[in-house]
């Protein structure tokens, strides 16, 4: 996910700059509208330039894991932005407090249309790197568009050390399966439960990495 394999494709030829410039693009469109059809025709046209790349697999994954964010969102957003028609409620009335929690028609569209936008945020950006050499998006922020070389460093480090981290997660996923520890599941409770063996490491494996990291460039 999010690693460049050079492929013959017009996407891996375009210059990093065009790629950097239409993902800005893809950001302020997310950021301007709040039409729900807009904001898929936006994701929709990532997976086509994903497509055209030959990078699918990964702005799928990428996605796919974005989609419990953007799900978070949705279910955060319909409880607490009243107005409009009341389509259903979630608790009886006679409970205190929750009792008012009711999903309405308003909310329901604009839960959508944060949910989309946090996708249409972060898509581009698979799609960059499985296309562009790391180096190459540093150079050109350095000589093109002429950024300081540490903030430059600092950008491409940070959007690179989410795929690291996601690797780890994947590879402590996969030792906890090997010592028969369960992971799945639809129960809530034991899903949180399943995910603490898993997220205590992921915690310091990061902080390890950020060190290292920060010693490498000192």
């Amino acid at each position: 996910m999010m690693e460049y394999v050079y492929q013959p494709s017009l996407i891996h030829d375009l210059h990093p700059v065009t790629k950097l410039a239409w993902a800005v693009l893809i950001m302020l469109l997310a950021l301007l509208f709040n039409n729900p059809i807009v904001l898929l025709g936006t994701i929709l046209s990532v997976i086509v330039v994903g497509a055209l790349g030959k990078a699918l697999r990964g702005v799928a994954i990428y996605l796919s894991a974005m989609a419990m964010v953007a799900a978070f969102v949705f279910i955060f957003q319909i409880f607490f932005q009243p107005g409009g028609a009341r389509l259903c409620t979630v608790f009886p009335a006679s409970w205190p407090l929750v009792g008012k929690l009711a999903i309405t028609e308003r909310g329901v569209l604009y839960g959508l249309a944060m949910s989309l936008r946090v996708l249409c945020l972060v898509s581009p950006f698979p799609v960059i790197f499985a296309t562009t050499q790391p180096r190459d998006i540093v150079m050109s922020l350095v000589e093109t568009l002429h950024v300081p070389y540490d903030y430059a460093f600092m950008f491409t480090t940070a959007l690179r050390f989410m795929p690291i981290v996601m690797a780890e997660v994947s590879t402590i996923s996969q030792a906890q399966r090997s010592r028969a520890y369960a992971v799945e599941g639809w129960n809530p409770y034991r899903k949180m439960k399943a995910i603490i063996p898993i997220a205590l490491p992921i915690v310091f494996i990061a902080i390890e990495k950020a060190d290292r990291l920060g010693l490498s460039m000192d």
